[in-house]
Formats: structure tokens, sequence, C-alpha cells
């Protein structure tokens, strides 16, 4: 009789490589057309993603994105309106450029790593689903011009030196969701800003700087 307790894996990981497929940008172009990626394939919540150097790729008005991981060597562009919703990490080593009303959502289900690679978001949400709360742990400076929507998880800031959160709209904290703070600073550089945190305890965001 097999083994099943060896079994069990090599099958699990046999079955989840199948599932989890690599999706690379063949070249220029948008998101949603087929032929800017190898294969002519569109990425999905299942896919890792690949943006290539030199290419250049655009989240159309108005347009969505769906990936697992996602790795930016060369150039993202999310319009205006665009939402990109990522269930993985976020490693930016290339160019993202975020669009008038552009909104990134980290939806994860276990956790994730985030490295805005210096460049900026314009809203941002985090739902991540897992149990117990998984971490969306940030690995280098924050910068979001418009609003950060906490919903689930525990946000990481102990990370990469102790990434600085730069925000430009209001913070919403749901009941549930957990910062846990580094040394680096939580800066509101914006107007008319709110902060918002649901929790009866609510939580310590760490130093807080009003520019």
């Amino acid at each position: 009789m097999p083994n099943l307790h060896k079994l069990f894996p090599v099958v699990f990981f046999g079955l989840f490589s199948v599932l989890t497929a690599q999706i690379t940008s063949a070249g220029d172009g948008n998101w949603d057309v087929p032929s800017t990626w190898i294969g002519g394939v569109l990425p999905d919540s299942t896919d890792n993603v690949l943006i290539d150097t030199p290419h250049t790729v655009t989240i159309p008005n108005y347009g969505n994105a769906y990936m697992l991981d996602l790795t930016i060597d060369g150039t993202l562009i999310g319009n205006f309106r665009a939402t990109l919703e990522v269930k993985g990490d976020w490693n930016n080593n290339g160019i993202f450029t975020a669009g008038n009303l552009c909104k990134v959502i980290f939806k994860g289900e276990t956790d994730q790593d985030v490295d805005p690679g210096g460049h900026g978001f314009e809203f941002v949400e985090i739902i991540n689903t897992g149990a117990p709360a998984n971490t969306i742990a940030i690995s280098d400076d924050l910068d979001i011009s418009q609003d950060l929507t906490f919903r689930q998880g525990t946000l990481d800031l102990t990370d990469g030196g102790n990434p600085t959160v730069d925000i430009g709209g209001n913070i919403t904290i749901l009941n549930g969701a957990v910062w846990t703070k580094g040394s680096g600073t939580v800066t509101f550089d914006g107007d008319d800003q709110e902060f918002t945190d649901n929790n009866g305890s609510p939580n310590n965001i760490g130093d807080i700087v009003v520019d």
C-alpha cells in the first residue's frame, strides 16, 4: 500500500503547479488584449503575472486586471478608474503609474508581500480573508495619494527597514483589521483628511506627521 502521507504533498504540489500559470508580457499593449501576452492567454486571479522589460502594459480606462503574484520589471500603467486585484505578492522592480481614481486591491487568502519599488498608488484597499489574520507585509515606503481602506488582515510595517506611509486621503480601518506599526512615520499630506478606526481598541499606527 502506498505511503499516502508522502504521496499527498507530491500530488498537491503537482496540481498547484498546473493550476498556477506564469503569464508573461509579449510586448507593449493593453492588459485585456490577448496579443499583449505570450501564448495569447489573458491573466486571471490564478496566474502569476510578469511585466517583462522593456514592455509597457496598460490597463485601460475602467478596466479590470486580476492576478495572483505580480512582478513588474517593465512598466505597468493603470488608467482612469482602472482596478487591479492582487491575490498574491506585489514586486515592483520597474515602473508602476496609477492614473486618476486607479485602485489597487490586495485581496489575498494567504500572507502577501508588497514591494512598492518607490512608486505610489492612488487608492488602496486591503481585504486579506485568510484565517487566522494573515499579514500584508510592506517592504518599501508606501505612498498613497488618495484613500487607504483596510478591511481585513494584518498590515505589517516592520519589514524592509520599517517603511514610511504617506497618505493624501482618508484612512479607514474596519473592525478586526490589525495595523502592526514599525518605526517609520505615517504622514498625512493631503487636505481635509479623516482617520477612522472601528476597532473597540484602536490600533497604534505609530508616529504621525501632519504635513
